[in-house]
């Protein structure tokens, strides 16, 4: 198992370079955390009677206060599922499922896990999950 502590460069999209360097470092498997900044993000709650994101787009600078979350495999590729909590200039929060952030400055954690191949399958409400364990 390995661990990486890296920063992301300013001015690229958080999922994408985490998606990256996933695939350049061979990561299948992994939890993800980190901390910094974004100039704007795309947030988003998820709809189960419209099976699908609802948007909330944040279009000002935020602090990145908790990103969490994990990488497997979806359609043989890295995929990062993140969610967020971002601070705003007046202590506000607002938080969700990551569609995107901007980097002004990302500190990432990413601890690989030991164990097998997990990879993302269709599940019910049009998402995808891991199979249960067992």
């Amino acid at each position: 198992m390995r661990a990486f502590l890296f920063r992301v460069p300013e001015g690229l999209e958080l999922l994408e370079y985490l998606a990256g360097f996933a695939e350049r470092h061979g990561i299948g498997k992994a939890y993800i955390s980190a901390i910094g900044s974004f100039s704007e993000a795309t947030v988003a709650y998820y709809s189960f009677e419209e099976q699908r994101y609802v948007p909330i787009e944040v279009r000002e600078r935020v602090e990145l206060l908790s990103a969490t979350g994990n990488i497997s495999l979806l359609n043989n590729k890295p995929f990062p599922h993140v969610h967020v909590v971002l601070g705003r200039k007046d202590g506000s929060t607002v938080g969700g499922h990551l569609l995107r952030g901007v980097v002004v400055l990302a500190e990432v954690y990413v601890q690989e896990v030991a164990g097998g191949v997990l990879e993302r399958r269709p599940w019910k409400h049009g998402l995808t999950a891991w199979d249960i364990e067992g």
